[in-house]
């Protein structure tokens, strides 16, 4: 079978920096995969290649086994920030995406469907409230609904969580799992959260400070739901990566 995404031998420089040093690492369908790092490693820089917003140096990169100037539309991007539009309601938002995409006719077909996915997120009772009104992790849901408003098979997400407050970050680590499991979509995660990419993952991809390679990838094969303090397995993977970053740290230095 076709792998979701694959990078293979990627190489990249921007403005006479070598960023990438043959970056090799596949998604398949289905699949929840975080990729790790250090904080400037290029992580964020993957997906926008994935998403054909900036092009690879060399090398080759391939969204459903096509190249991203054609495999675009099978994607949709959950930022760091909800970027919601303040003047429309979470609905609204919700369907801004499909009308970008496809044109207001078509979404207002979808009305129903958005309806649907803010059930799905746990906002039934939110859909006529501006993003003023909503907190932190309930805008960040309604980013998460208007990903999927867009019915793509691969969601990328840029450290969606990072800006919330560690019970809400929680939270939303447990809901991201429960609605790719009843989805079935594809999820790159990008984190620089050793935790959060265990709690997460089907398989990690751990990249070097610059110019990034992939260091290893492992596989998480403990069951969900995930307790890092009572299971001694992810304890020890945690403190494998923690020093593992902690070189990196030193060498970047």
């Amino acid at each position: 079978m076709t792998a979701a995404i694959s990078f293979e031998g990627v190489e990249l420089s921007l403005g006479g920096e070598r960023i990438y040093d043959k970056i090799d690492f596949a998604v398949e369908r289905g699949e929840f995969v975080c990729l790790l790092g250090p904080s400037g490693c290029g992580k964020s820089t993957s997906l926008r290649i994935i998403g054909d917003l900036l092009p690879p140096g060399d090398g080759r990169v391939a969204v459903n086994g096509k190249p991203p100037s054609e495999g675009w539309s099978d994607i949709a991007f959950v930022f760091q920030s909800p970027r919601l539009a303040p003047w429309r309601t979470a609905i609204s938002n919700v369907l801004l995406g499909a009308e970008l995409r496809f044109g207001k006719a078509e979404a207002r077909r979808r009305a129903d469907k958005a309806r649907d996915l803010l059930a799905l997120v746990g906002l039934s009772a939110s859909a006529g409230k501006y993003p003023l009104m909503l907190s932190g992790g309930e805008r960040q849901r309604v980013a998460i609904a208007r990903a999927l408003a867009v019915d793509p098979s691969i969601i990328l997400m840029d450290e969606p969580f990072s800006a919330l407050d560690p019970n809400t970050r929680r939270r939303l680590r447990t809901e991201i799992i429960r609605i790719w499991q009843e989805t079935g979509k594809t999820i790159l995660f990008v984190t620089h959260d050793i935790e959060e990419a265990l709690v997460l993952a089907d398989r990690i991809v751990l990249m070097s400070n610059k110019p990034t390679r992939v260091l290893e990838t492992i596989r998480v094969e403990t069951p969900r739901p995930r307790d890092l303090a009572n299971n001694a397995h992810l304890r020890a993977l945690r403190e494998r990566l923690n020093d593992l970053f902690a070189t990196l740290e030193e060498t970047a230095e």
